[in-house]
Parts: C-alpha cells; sequence; structure tokens
C-alpha cells in the first residue's frame, strides 16, 4: 500500500497520482460539510472516469472496477469512524492509500473466500 500524503484540509483539491508502472491517476476529492464526508469528485485512469463515490473506510473502494484498473484505494480511520470533518486527512484521523494490483488480487480472493 502506497499512502497519499498530499491530502489537506482544502475543501476542494486535486492530484497527479504516479503508480510504481509509471501510469498517472488524476484524483480530485472535495468535502461537502452538508454531508459531513469527503467524496471522488473525479477520478480518471486512462478511458475510465469514476465521480460522485463517498470515501469511507474500505479495504478497497474500487473493487467493483478491479478488472478495468489495476489498482485500488484504501480507506483507514482512527477508531473505525467515517471521515467526516475537513481536517480528518490532515490531521491523520484518516489515511488514504492506493493498493499494488498484488494487493487488489489477494483482497479479491479473501471476499471469494481464499485466506490472505
Amino acid at each position: 500500500m502506497l499512502q497519499i500524503q498530499q491530502v489537506s484540509s482544502n475543501a476542494l483539491q486535486s492530484q497527479t497520482l504516479i503508480l510504481p508502472d509509471g501510469s498517472e491517476i488524476a484524483l480530485t476529492v472535495y468535502f461537502s460539510p452538508i454531508q459531513f464526508g469527503w467524496f471522488i469528485n473525479s477520478l480518471v485512469y486512462g478511458s475510465l472516469t469514476i465521480k460522485g463515490l463517498r470515501i469511507t473506510n474500505s479495504p478497497n473502494m474500487l473493487h467493483q472496477w478491479q478488472n478495468l484498473i489495476p489498482f485500488g484505494l484504501a480507506c483507514f480511520s482512527v477508531n473505525n469512524r467515517e471521515p467526516s470533518q475537513q481536517n480528518d486527512f490532515l490531521s491523520g484521523a484518516s489515511s488514504l492509500f492506493i493498493l499494488t494490483q498484488a494487493e487488489v488480487l489477494e483482497y479479491a480472493a479473501y471476499l471469494a473466500g481464499g485466506s490472505v
């Protein structure tokens, strides 16, 4: 897992993430105070664009796209509280991680009843 450390407390932010194979992910996230949560405004990888996905505690929020992308996106938070505050990523209460393709496959095998 590769931690995404650039997430600040800005309500809207965009960044380009470089995967180990050199390919790029364009990620824009935003905080909605009305919904008390962080959302993926857009995640662009090649020809795939994902929009409007709420960031929640998950070992792989992108599991449903595992056959289209060679990575995953995980979020873990202190005390299992969802990232609901604007400063959660800056304070360390929540963390985002890019999963490698091997980690995505391990998680899929675990869900299918295999062992990790």
